[in-house]
């Protein structure tokens, strides 16, 4: 049996296109984020300096950054819960539907793919504490080996960041079949893990290249709406007069533009997203119908 490349972005396309509540799911996330734009600007050292005396003096007040750092934390968490009911709805939408449900409702996509939460989790969890680990301690010894060498290390090293592209590839590859494995499946986390691992080393070659499809593919389309948004950026330094403070142009641009431009891009990473999950559910479904154990070939059909 071969994987039919082509057949799995066509089926993309059509979960994605037809079941638009998977949409909305993906906006989530970014939308709610919105709603903290308020305390990231207010409370933040950087922006406080530039407001209007008394208040600018708030900017060395040291209880002000830990209360920052401290109100940042806290609704990091929830924003963090509801990207993961995010990917949870939309794998669990795509799964479904390749089994053949014909329509998805927004509640029925919650209260059907909640049983499945801790497990996606804990799959997170471990690979974000992973790739914690693997970064803190290649810095750790790249800061230990620039003291000791004066610096010259640094030249040598540098290169050594580019080993973490094939690291990122596989880690982020087995990640997306193991939390489709743990839908699709029911599999426990630590068993999905190694499901994903045996997935990716039988069927290495299609599943690097549909990860790179996907991503390049789904950035070159989100920079081609993105892009033009970050024009007001530009008039960044226009906003500010020769005392450094904001005029009215800098206000109209955070109180209007700048939310707007937000949900824009949310709203254009929601839809793509939607479409990138639902490729990697149809992508596993696809290769676990096959023995894991004996490579496929790739069928391209773009």
């Amino acid at each position: 049996m071969k994987f039919d490349f082509g057949e799995v972005l066509t089926r993309m396309w059509k979960i994605g296109w037809n079941h638009k509540v998977l949409w909305l799911w993906q906006m989530l996330p970014g939308l709610f984020g919105i709603f903290i734009l308020p305390f990231m600007f207010l409370g933040n050292p950087a922006f406080t300096m530039f407001l209007p005396e008394p208040l600018n003096e708030l900017a060395n007040e040291t209880w002000v950054s830990l209360a920052f750092m401290a109100v940042m934390f806290i609704l990091i968490i929830p924003i963090m819960f509801v990207g993961i009911i995010a990917q949870l709805t939309t794998i669990y939408g795509a799964v479904k539907v390749e089994q053949g449900a014909e329509k998805l409702t927004f509640r029925g996509l919650f209260n059907e793919s909640l049983p499945y939460f801790w497990r996606v989790l804990g799959l997170y969890a471990i690979f974000g504490g992973a790739w914690m680990v693997i970064w803190v301690g290649f810095m750790a010894v790249t800061s230990v080996a620039s003291i000791v060498t004066f610096g010259l290390s640094m030249l040598c090293m540098m290169p050594m960041f580019l080993l973490f592209i094939p690291l990122i590839v596989v880690g982020y590859s087995v990640l997306e079949l193991a939390q489709v494995a743990i839908v699709a499946d029911n599999m426990g986390t630590l068993d999905a893990i190694s499901h994903g691992w045996k997935l990716f080393r039988a069927n290495i070659l299609g599943v690097v290249l549909l990860m790179i499809v996907l991503y390049f593919g789904l950035s070159i389309l989100s920079s081609i709406f993105i892009f033009p948004m970050m024009f007001p950026m530009m008039l960044f330094p226009l906003g500010i007069d020769s005392q450094g403070n904001f005029n009215n142009l800098m206000l109209v641009f955070f109180l209007v533009l700048f939310p707007l431009m937000m949900v824009v891009m949310y709203v254009v990473q929601g839809i793509l997203m939607a479409f990138f999950q639902s490729a990697w559910a149809v992508a596993y479904l696809r290769i676990s119908a096959i023995d894991p154990n004996t490579p496929i070939l790739v069928e391209e059909k773009l």
